[in-house]
């Protein structure tokens, strides 16, 4: 008789099975679990039940090729059974049935219904307590030669836990026409259909013999993964496309081609496909594994209201690689009309604009931190992965908070310099992506230096596009702009650094940063050209002209030198008349200087600097905001005009948004901060000075342009040993005492935003003793807590960059709640309730998640927002046996 491709495909089972690795079996029948006897007779399959029974009892073990146990065998007319087991916690049924048949009831009947009169061919019918992988490899000619002709010649074929049912099938139904609506040719097509551990009584609804498997097996390694879930069975159905079957898709993405793609049906009515994916409508290069799903609506059609997508990149990848995936889902299909008109909202908008920049992308290399192994379908040692870590690039659909967007989350290499993690988002409003990474240059007569959190950044909407670098060195921009194959490079000059760097280079894939500024010298600039260089920075910047820069071109050092010499010529220049005029202004008996010395100030002439006043009566006098000798710098036709500094300040240049110090200017601080803004509308300086006394010292906040406390704190190991590293009141005063006296460096790391900032927020009291996760966040967001709360805040610990996980705060031994986001989510609301302790806190997420409040219900109610496009960053605070104090910041500059 010959063999029949059902048949052998059961054979070829049974012996791939043993080869596996089956262990020796007692002679005679097997020890079969009942439930998986019970299960046997329940399938759905009309005149099984008794006959199927009847051939359990006439299994006769088998070999297995090799001289290996635990094969078993029976058939009786058109049905063979196999079973199959290593005699510990693996069994498995085999049965095939030798006939066409009509697909029986595997789903719910709304589900079923889409199917239609779909029908089977010789189908293999597996109950399994474990998946197994029946590999071909050992099988003799003729059984590999029927998997040649029955299935595509797979090496392989997959089981896994529960029912499953195996078969070529003749599809008919709604689904056929779906299938066909994608591009896909329904009538070649292989269909797997199953039920998950456990396996119920009747695989279309549900509970009872799954648990009895599940109590059955308790001693072996199934429980773990089923038992939890022993009454929850989740039933699917696959159409499987042959090994390298190309697909060009019609929906839901145009410009995608499929290969070895699984399409996929569920109870849920959730349908979707996965595969190797290939974007622009060629088969090349390496593919994305992308896996896509979205409802069903009872009528079988894709509503589009909860679609996703997870792609998992190559290795190594362009950016410009990925514009191509986001113009594919500019989809034409009506239903996306109100997101923008495709799978990210608004794509259509800016799909041209994506296009437009690709060639500028090149300098872009991406690279996934977690590669996917390949995948071919029928390959045993090629699976299709499902963990979620290899899937960078997510799409999420409409439901999502701001859906549909895409994000990724990838290592990056631009202009052959790494950078950490690059965080991409595509949505509303338009692609953005962003990375931060310190890097090695050479910046003229300064030689190689270390430039600090340069910013690499690409911006694309409708209206602009834009490609940069940005970083910052002793408080000198770095700037680079990429446009198309050229890019632009601006070092301004400063007053600490009077030389620029201005050039225009062709870059491609292999040109390197480094290198483009090994080549640039700069050149020297007229430092009293420099906005704010006046004063003992205009005769530093002058010497530096005079004598370091000398082989610099630009301004010349012979210019510089003459320049210097009025400075600090014969007659007394600046020195001198700075030093009468102090000492004048230090003999005043007026009301003004009155409220200067009360506010603790101090001329520089007469001892330190200034020193400390802890509560100055006025807070315009603060030993922050007003420093006489700045103000003489900062206001030089005050001075020419021979009017008294302090007094010219309190009654004027105040109000005027004036510098009164290098610390400190009113108008700046209002300028940066969208949260002062709010609190002092009207652009009311008084507002804003009680402001940075009050607390925006203590949250490490930036009052100038010229100064940053934080940085200054960060910058210095022996003033994080001594103050901790959030004591940024303790360091301002080291700074205003000492620091500038002994040269220390306290310029921003970051150049002043262009737009206000949601400042840092200051919840809580001063007990307990500082703590700060800087040294583990690395400018990372939250990605995920632990908290243990009862009437207070008792313990909490933060998780960032989605792996790394700071200190523990406070008590942490019983973890009220542990809570890890998922990718692409991120805090846009922090709730919060304070007093002298954290009462509560809570965090509200992108994907409208909200967590907690966790604590009591005392203090006061508060929120912090992190700053538009920012995320919630490192977090800091004071802690004993609970949390005193919590300091909430976003990602970027403070």
């Amino acid at each position: 008789m010959p063999v029949k491709p059902a048949l052998a495909r059961t054979a070829v089972s049974a012996l791939a099975a043993c080869a596996l690795g089956t262990a020796a079996h007692a002679q005679g029948a097997p020890e079969i679990s009942p439930a998986l006897k019970s299960m046997l007779g329940a399938l759905p399959i009309a005149g099984l039940k008794d006959q199927v029974h009847g051939m359990v009892g006439a299994l006769k073990k088998t070999s297995c090729g090799g001289g290996l146990a635990g094969c078993y065998a029976t058939r009786q007319g058109d049905v063979q059974l196999y079973f199959l087991t290593d005699g510990k916690a693996q069994q498995t049924f085999l049965l095939v049935l030798d006939r066409r048949m009509a697909l029986p009831t595997l789903l719910k009947a709304n589900v079923q219904k889409i199917l239609g009169g779909t029908s089977l061919q010789d189908p293999i019918i597996s109950i399994s307590t474990s998946d197994v992988w029946l590999d071909s490899a050992r099988m003799p000619p003729d059984l590999q030669a029927v998997l040649r002709e029955a299935y595509w010649n797979v090496p392989s074929l997959f089981f896994a836990t529960g029912v499953q049912l195996e078969a070529r099938a003749t599809l008919a139904g709604v689904m056929k026409d779906t299938l066909k609506a994608m591009g896909v040719n329904a009538d070649a097509l292989a269909i797997r259909s199953g039920v998950s551990l456990p396996i119920p009584t009747d695989l279309a609804s549900g509970a009872g013999t799954g648990a009895g498997l599940a109590q059955a097996l308790k001693d072996g390694d199934t429980l773990e993964k089923a038992g939890a879930d022993a009454l929850k069975p989740q039933a699917y159905v696959e159409f499987q496309l042959a090994p390298g079957a190309v697909v060009k898709m019609a929906a839901p993405a145009p410009s995608m081609i499929l290969t070895d793609a699984t399409f996929f049906l569920d109870n849920a009515l959730t349908f979707g496909y996965k595969g190797n994916a290939y974007f622009g409508g060629r088969v090349d290069g390496h593919p994305f594994l992308t896996q896509f799903q979205t409802p069903l609506t009872p009528a079988g059609a894709m509503d589009l209201l909860d679609f996703s997508f997870r792609m998992a990149t190559p290795a190594r990848f362009g950016l410009s690689d990925t514009m191509t995936v986001l113009n594919a889902m500019a989809s034409p299909d009506p239903r996306l009309a109100k997101y923008g008109g495709g799978y990210v909202r608004n794509i259509s908008s800016y799909a041209k604009a994506l296009q437009g920049v690709v060639n500028s992308l090149a300098v872009y290399q991406e690279a996934n931190p977690h590669p996917a192994p390949p995948y071919r379908f029928g390959d045993s040692s090629k699976p299709f992965p499902t963990d979620p870590k290899y899937f960078n690039l997510v799409l999420y659909g409409p439901l999502a908070q701001g859906g549909p967007f895409v994000h990724a989350a990838d290592e990056t290499v631009i202009l052959g310099e790494p950078f950490a993690t690059m965080d991409i988002t595509a949505g509303g409003n338009g692609f953005h992506a962003g990375a931060t990474q310190d890097l090695t240059l050479r910046l003229g007569p300064l030689g190689k230096v270390k430039v600090e959190k340069v910013a690499a950044t690409v911006d694309v909407d409708a209206k602009s596009q834009s490609l940069a670098l940005n970083g910052n060195f002793a408080g000198q921009p770095v700037q680079v702009t990429v446009d198309g194959a050229t890019a632009a490079i601006n070092v301004p000059a400063t007053c600490a650094n009077p030389f620029e760097i201005k050039a225009r280079v062709t870059v491609d894939a292999t040109t390197r940063l480094r290198d483009i500024f090994d080549a640039q010298g700069g050149a020297s600039v007229d430092p009293s050209s420099i906005a704010g260089c006046v004063g003992k920075q205009l005769e530093d910047a002058l010497r530096k002209i005079s004598s370091e820069y000398q082989s610099l071109g630009g301004y010349s050092p012979a210019a510089a030198a003459t320049q210097l010499n009025r400075v600090l010529g014969a007659d007394g220049g600046y020195k001198a008349a700075k030093d009468a005029a102090r000492d004048a202004a230090s003999k005043s008996t007026s009301s003004v200087a009155k409220a200067f010395n009360d506010a603790g100030n101090a001329f520089k002439k007469l001892g330190h600097k200034k020193h400390k006043s802890s509560a100055p009566p006025d807070p315009r006098f603060h030993e922050s905001v007003f420093d006489w000798d700045d103000y003489y710098d900062f206001a030089p036709d005050v001075v020419k005009a021979g009017v008294d500094l302090a007094s010219h300040w309190s009654t004027n240049g105040f109000n005027e948004g004036r510098q009164g110090s290098l610390e400190f200017q009113a108008s700046y601080y209002w300028n940066r901060y969208a949260d002062v803004q709010a609190l002092c509308p009207g652009r009311n300086l008084q507002c804003a000075v009680q402001h940075w006394v009050n607390v925006g010292i203590d949250e490490g906040r930036q009052g100038s342009a010229q100064f940053s406390v934080a940085d200054y704190l960060r910058r210095y190991p022996d003033l994080q040993q001594a103050f901790g590293q959030n004591g940024w009141a303790d360091a301002m005063d080291h700074w205003i005492n000492s620091g500038q006296d002994e040269g220390r460096d306290g310029h921003p790391d970051s150049p002043t935003s262009g737009s206000p900032l949601n400042g840092p927020v200051l919840a809580g009291g001063g007990g307990g003793s500082n703590w700060s996760d800087d040294d583990v966040c690395q400018g990372q967001p939250v990605t995920g807590f632990r908290v243990q709360a009862g009437k207070y805040v008792d313990g909490i610990q933060f998780q960032y960059g989605g792996s790394r996980w700071g200190s523990v705060h406070g008590v942490g031994n019983h973890w009220s709640y542990e809570i890890a986001f998922q990718p692409g989510e991120y805090v846009v609301r922090v709730d919060y309730r304070s007093g002298s302790l954290m009462d509560a806190v809570g965090f509200v997420t992108n994907m409208g998640h909200g967590y907690g409040l966790f604590g009591g219900g005392g203090g006061t109610y508060a929120a912090f927002y992190p700053t538009p496009g920012q995320f919630l960053g490192c977090m800091s605070g004071r802690s004993g046996s609970s949390i005193d104090r919590m300091i909430f910041a976003s990602t970027g500059p403070r």
